[in-house]
């Protein structure tokens, strides 16, 4: 007899029952379904659009407090069977935990559901291609080329239930773009731009290809930095955003200052940051890729202050590491990832913010810059991380320029920035106030004293 494709729900609440059968004390599944729909760019040309849809489970179950987690796509009522099945086998065998007993209960909600653009739901691939070669095209009016580049747009319904009660769905929506540029020449000069938003409107196709043209063509005349400079260095939404993603959320989750891992333990209430510096953990905020009413555990999430005028307010807790302290979990069991929305269901559990927001300061970033007498500004990275446990980094310069007296003094290439963000944070110059959805972060372009920048002579 040929087996019946089930939805996602059923088979999650199928799993449910198999691990109590399986002899489970307690079990949880998180479902979830996506559609993602791409465009992708190569050597100049849009060359492939597809759409791939995917579901799947992960059960964790419980026998005690021995716990265990399993993941598998699901289709089938026999894929959600195995799955809790395994899930419950590895729990007898799993070390057990000296805290943690049980699986989040059921509680109301206080935010709102997270952002959900019907414009991406109903978009079809030729609205995703006219997007794509509107951006292409106002990069070669300017005579430059854009060799890769991808447009994704996806919608996500996941599912949490346990045998607690818990049973809690959302959906979502994102928007992700990422583009490279070449402007020809003895030099060629290089451009890299992304956008990333749970709405369709927030993609500007004719300003994306106008600022990958910008960046390419002054990258074009771009000159090797004579010697090491120490100035302010002003750096971009984007580069600060993953900088940020690989200290701050780190340092700020209970998971890292229960494991001895963060700077910041021990450090609640203490200075830790310029007073320049504010970061709230909000879950409302419609611009947020993973804004939601609840986390990817079923717990409620709520507007939490991470940083308030540079003293570390909270940290942030899941279930798990909540219950090493005896206090509530606040929210922060995160599945879910803003820039793609396939297999989510084989992601871990993290203790992570929903959505990182730093308050934006009164100047523009081209205000700040004629306040500067020496100094970079920093458009591209590399690859932009920053070491979770020392702050230290050590990054390439793709795209930047010089600032001398106020203005712009020249592209520069071949550089590296060096230095520590812990110590950086404390010595913020500026916030600007050019607020940028950056992933699972919204946050302006920051200035920073302290951090020194080495030519390649």
């Amino acid at each position: 007899m040929e087996e019946v494709k089930l939805d996602v729900v059923t088979l999650a609440r199928m799993a449910l029952d198999a691990a109590g059968k399986a002899g489970a004390t307690q079990a949880e599944a998180f479902a979830v379904r996506s559609v993602t729909k791409s465009v992708y760019v190569d050597d100049t040309r849009i060359k492939i659009c597809e759409e791939k849809e995917d579901q799947g489970i992960a059960m964790r179950a419980m026998k005690g407090k021995r716990l265990a987690q399993v993941s598998s796509t699901a289709v089938f009522e026999n894929d959600a069977v195995a799955c809790a099945k395994v899930a419950t086998l590895l729990a007898e065998r799993s070390p057990s935990s000296r805290t943690y007993d049980h699986f989040p209960m059921p509680s109301p909600a206080t935010l709102p559901p997270g952002p959900w653009d019907a414009r991406i739901e109903s978009a079809e691939a030729l609205d995703l291609i006219d997007l794509v070669k509107a951006t292409i095209g106002a990069a070669a009016d300017r005579g430059v080329k854009v060799p890769r580049g991808v447009l994704r747009v996806a919608t996500i319904e996941s599912n949490i239930f346990n045998t607690n009660g818990v049973d809690v769905s959302q959906r979502s929506t994102l928007m992700y773009a990422n583009y490279d540029a070449m402007a020809e020449g003895a030099s060629p000069g290089e451009g890299v731009i992304s956008s990333n938003s749970p709405w369709l409107k927030d993609y500007a196709p004719e300003t994306l290809g106008e600022r990958l043209a910008e960046q390419a063509l002054s990258a074009r005349d771009a000159k090797s930095l004579d010697a090491p400079m120490r100035g302010t260095v002003m750096i971009s939404p984007w580069e600060m955003g993953q900088m940020l993603a690989t200290s701050i959320m780190p340092a700020v989750s209970a998971e890292s200052v229960h494991k001895k891992r963060s700077p910041w333990a021990g450090m609640e209430g203490g200075q830790v940051a310029s007073e320049k510096l504010t970061i709230v953990d909000d879950p409302s905020d419609s611009r947020g890729l993973l804004s939601a009413a609840y986390d990817d555990e079923g717990v409620p999430t709520t507007v939490k202050s991470v940083i308030d005028k540079g003293v570390l307010s909270s940290y942030l807790y899941d279930s798990y590491n909540s219950s090493v302290e005896r206090k509530a979990p606040s929210g922060n069991g995160m599945r879910r990832r803003p820039q793609d929305a396939q297999y989510l269901f084989k992601s871990s559990l993290a203790c992570a913010p929903v959505n990182m927001v730093v308050s934006p300061g009164r100047r523009s970033p081209e205000d700040i810059i004629s306040s500067m007498e020496e100094g970079v500004v920093v458009e591209r990275f590399a690859f932009p991380t920053v070491s979770p446990y020392t702050g230290a980094f050590s990054l390439e310069v793709r795209s930047a320029y010089i600032v001398r007296n106020g203005s712009p003094a020249g592209q520069i290439k071949h550089a590296l920035i060096t230095g520590n963000l812990f110590d950086g944070l404390k010595s913020i110059v500026e916030v600007g106030n050019d607020a940028t959805i950056t992933g699972d972060v919204i946050l302006p372009s920051i200035a920073f004293d302290g951090f020194e920048v080495v030519g390649s002579r």
